[in-house]
């Protein structure tokens, strides 16, 4: 059944609408291979990025003739290497995720990172996924080829509609500190139904510090989650207790209050912190949150 979910998703991948996009590293990257990104070490490639002074050994194809005319100093020019990305998505796959039954965010998410993953497979670059729920976290390596990809995404199908409570996002973002290497690209996706939102963003801010590219995708349902009228006078159950309760109009109107007030808290956390942070509805269409998240 999952291998049947995956390949679902993968039909939305549609190359001509992939085709002019490109999945660029925000700041500079050290990969395994060379690739479309700026790397923090030197190589030779066509944009030059500073002198040296030469020393015995050297290759003299690299010393900059026309310094050695004018001031007969031996000088040899290095270049910006360029790298292939290594990017981590770190999800929330507790039960809110799941919300609606019909079209949830994590079905959304999901298929975003089948987005995702064929951008950064046809750049040669590597894609790697650790996701947090109460019971457990299942981390991914990040590698480049189109088999673990479809693997990845397998699990991340095979998840959807399991009934579990926030885990310790907190604990497993500082966790990756010593699981990843330096400079790799660090994509965070979580709803706004997180106890200890600030813990986890304060997380996050010293995954940054350690020298990795990190953003927080905020996923939310406008529908469910910014509609008072949706849920007035309705039974609703929480998701991750089971509890059951009715609504009315000022109940409904709390709830909203709450979400916008969650929505806000984050915004303001993540400025605080110098962070990278997106507020993607899961109505909208895949190809159109792709877009915003390249934007």
């Amino acid at each position: 059944m999952g291998q049947t979910k995956t390949n679902s998703y993968l039909a939305i991948v549609n190359d001509n609408d992939i085709a002019s996009l490109v999945w660029w590293a925000e700041e500079r990257v050290r990969g395994f291979m060379t690739g479309l990104h700026k790397s923090p070490d030197f190589g030779y490639s066509v944009e030059f990025a500073q002198h040296r002074a030469y020393v015995p050994g050297d290759s003299p194809k690299h010393i900059d003739w026309s310094v050695l005319a004018k001031t007969d100093k031996y000088l040899l020019k290095q270049y910006e290497a360029e790298s292939n990305l290594r990017t981590y998505f770190i999800l929330d796959s507790s039960a809110s995720m799941q919300l609606p039954t019909s079209d949830s965010k994590w079905m959304k998410v999901v298929k975003l990172l089948t987005l995702i993953g064929t951008l950064l497979q046809k750049q040669r670059d590597a894609m790697g996924v650790l996701e947090v729920n109460e019971s457990k976290s299942s981390f991914f390596e990040a590698k480049a080829t189109n088999e673990w990809i479809k693997l990845m995404l397998n699990h991340l199908t095979n998840i959807e509609g399991e009934e579990k409570k926030n885990g310790d996002l907190s604990g497993e973002i500082e966790a990756m500190m010593t699981k990843i290497p330096r400079r790799s690209q660090v994509i965070i996706f979580i709803d706004l139904f997180q106890e200890n939102l600030e813990s986890i963003i304060n997380s996050s801010a010293l995954l940054a510090h350690e020298g990795h590219s990190v953003r927080i995708v905020f996923i939310t349902h406008s529908e469910l989650e910014h509609n008072a009228q949706f849920f007035s006078g309705k039974q609703v159950f929480d998701s991750e207790t089971g509890n059951k309760t009715f609504l009315d109009q000022n109940d409904a109107s709390r709830y909203v209050a709450f979400v916008s007030a969650q929505k806000e808290q984050a915004t303001n956390l993540t400025r605080s912190q110098n962070l990278n942070c997106k507020i993607l509805d899961a109505n909208r269409d895949t190809m159109y949150l792709l877009r915003e998240l390249l934007a």
